[in-house]
C-alpha cells in the first residue's frame, strides 16, 4: 500500500435499544485517502453465517436494469470471522481493488 492509497477505517454508529438486540457489532465504513469507499458489514440478525463480509462501491462496465444510476455494491464472496480480519484482506488488496475496478467515492 503506497501513501497515495492509505487505507483507514471509521466505526459506524452503535445501535441503541432494542434495536441492538439484532444488530450488536457496528459496521465500518472504508476510506481510501480520506474518502469513504466501501463497508465491512458487521454480521446480525439477518446473516445466516455469523460472519463478518466487505462491500465496495463501483462505478458500472455494463448497463443494467437500472440506467439512472452509473455505480453499484460489490459484494466480495470471501467472508471473515472477526472484522480484523476483513480489514487485513481490504489492506492487502486495495492496489488490486484500486486496479481491477473504478472506485466511486461518496461526497
Amino acid at each position: 500500500m503506497t501513501e497515495k492509497n492509505k487505507v483507514t477505517f471509521k466505526k459506524q454508529p452503535k445501535m441503541t435499544g432494542i434495536a441492538a438486540i439484532g444488530y450488536p457489532y457496528q459496521s465500518v465504513d472504508i476510506k481510501l485517502n480520506g474518502k469513504i469507499f466501501g463497508i465491512i458489514n458487521s454480521p446480525n440478525w439477518q446473516t445466516i453465517d455469523n460472519t463478518w463480509s466487505v462491500g465496495i462501491m463501483v462505478y458500472k462496465t455494463e448497463p443494467d436494469k437500472n440506467p439512472n444510476c452509473d455505480w453499484k455494491w460489490l459484494y466480495f464472496s470471501k467472508k471473515f470471522n472477526t472484522e480484523d480480519e476483513a480489514r487485513e484482506f481490504v489492506e492487502s488488496n486495495i492496489e488490486e481493488m484500486n486496479k481491477k475496478y473504478k472506485l466511486r467515492f461518496e461526497q
